[in-house]
């Protein structure tokens, strides 16, 4: 599997897809060229690893792929930055429902309820990051597609809401 790489239909050559022509045969891109080929992930061990992890696994489903959204031909792109925030995030909240799971019985009540607070809090807000992300990601694949290859690719604003990465995973699998 090629990453990151567009397939020249004319010659089969690899080339950047931001190539406005192949670096073999020298024919122009435009729609002479197919789709970036994307990680396919089955959506069902997508849902195991963000679970098992606590969260983590989505800030690295980003990371494994950024290269690659970065390339598309869409005028946003991903920060790496972010995504160590939301690592931070489900770490320190793993951290704490652990602390709480463990050491919670000789807890004061009120330090307790403090700290499930600052759980929530924190919790809230990686997962409002990680809906920003995944909007913007959805941007990006239908800027690429739709603008730039010519391809109408369907993804659903609603569903994107709801499902995160596992429905924009779900739909890369039918690219």
């Amino acid at each position: 599997m090629v990453r990151g790489s567009l397939h020249c239909e004319k010659c089969g050559s690899f080339n950047n897809s931001w190539a406005r022509a192949c670096t073999s045969c020298g024919e122009e891109t435009g729609l002479k060229m197919q789709a970036v080929t994307l990680e396919k992930m089955g959506v069902a061990k997508l849902v195991i690893l963000t679970v098992i992890t606590g969260g983590v696994y989505t800030a690295f489903w980003f990371l494994k792929r950024l290269d690659i959204f970065n390339s598309f031909r869409s005028e946003r792109k991903l920060r790496q930055g972010i995504f160590g925030f939301i690592i931070a995030g489900c770490i320190v909240n793993i951290a704490i429902v652990f602390y709480l799971a463990f050491a919670g019985v000789g807890l004061d009540e009120a330090f307790a309820l403090r700290l499930l607070n600052t759980s929530n809090i924190l919790g809230f807000a990686v997962n409002i990051v990680v809906l920003l992300q995944t909007f913007k990601l959805r941007r990006i694949l239908l800027d690429h597609y739709a603008k730039h290859l010519g391809r109408e690719v369907k993804l659903s604003w609603i569903l994107t809401f709801f499902f995160h990465i596992f429905y924009l995973q779900f739909k890369i699998n039918r690219l």
